[in-house]
């Protein structure tokens, strides 16, 4: 799904949103001062302009702010809220390569039906405990090939904007999504190894406790508002997931 922009975007961009992933993982916490340009500049072989539009890229997103003769400081309150620690990698950024999958991808057998928010889906969404929202799931396809199972769980606002035809005719949440008029603009998710329970496995033709990355994360509008907590489980063999999944198997004592 996201991840960090790739060499095709512009070095100040790239540079940007390596600081927002430090920021949202906690390397750079609320309030902190964030090093001085030279600094920076030598850390990412840039020159000091190209730090400057760096954060002035930053700032603009509402992820720091600048002092005069002080220093550029982490926001109190960020755009987004970040991600407690945990085992698994974090990754940041504009939702370009959705958009780019949601080209190539649909999604089968989707399910629809209304869920109680518990505490840890009221804190993603910014809704009540015990709040109503709506829970898709869809086995996902590429290029005729299917390679996991998505769920995607919307506050009713949205979700009550889709009607079975808007559905049917959208390969992904996020495309219907942006058809009723919201588009996920940023999205903060970790990507963590699991194994596919009996279920996952059956709908994805695997085998039960198979391993498989699981990307877990939320997505946001423009104004900063929560619209989508998803998790994709992305089974063997497709690529960068069963690289990572191995890594990991390899790295825990």
């Amino acid at each position: 799904m996201v991840r960090p922009p790739g060499p095709d975007r512009p070095l100040y961009i790239r540079i940007a949103m390596s600081l927002k992933a430090r920021i949202l993982a906690g390397t750079y916490q609320p309030a902190a001062r964030l090093p001085g340009e030279e600094e920076l500049a030598a850390a990412f072989g840039a020159s000091r302009s190209t730090i400057r539009q760096a954060i002035a890229d930053l700032r603009q997103a509402g992820y720091v702010v600048s002092q005069r003769g002080s220093g550029t400081y982490v926001c109190a309150e960020l755009p987004i809220e970040p991600l407690s620690p945990r085992s698994g990698p974090v990754y940041t950024g504009f939702l370009d390569d959705l958009d780019d999958e949601a080209h190539h991808v649909h999604e089968l057998h989707r399910s629809r039906r209304s869920v109680t928010a518990d505490a840890a889906l009221a804190a993603q969404l910014r809704i009540p405990v015990g709040s109503p929202a709506v829970r898709f799931q869809g086995t996902r396809v590429r290029d005729g090939r299917v390679y996991g199972v998505a769920i995607d769980i919307l506050p009713p606002h949205v979700a009550d904007r889709m009607d079975a035809t808007l559905l049917d005719r959208c390969p992904t949440i996020g495309d219907a999504m942006e058809a009723v008029g919201y588009r996920a603009r940023e999205s903060l998710q970790r990507v963590e190894p699991t194994a596919l329970d009996a279920t996952t496995a059956r709908l994805c033709n695997g085998s039960p406790d198979e391993p498989a990355l699981a990307v877990t994360g939320v997505a946001y509008g423009a104004d900063g508002t929560p619209l989508d907590a998803y998790t994709l489980i992305v089974t063997r063999g497709y690529g960068i997931g069963l690289h990572l999944v191995r890594a990991s198997e390899r790295e825990t004592p």
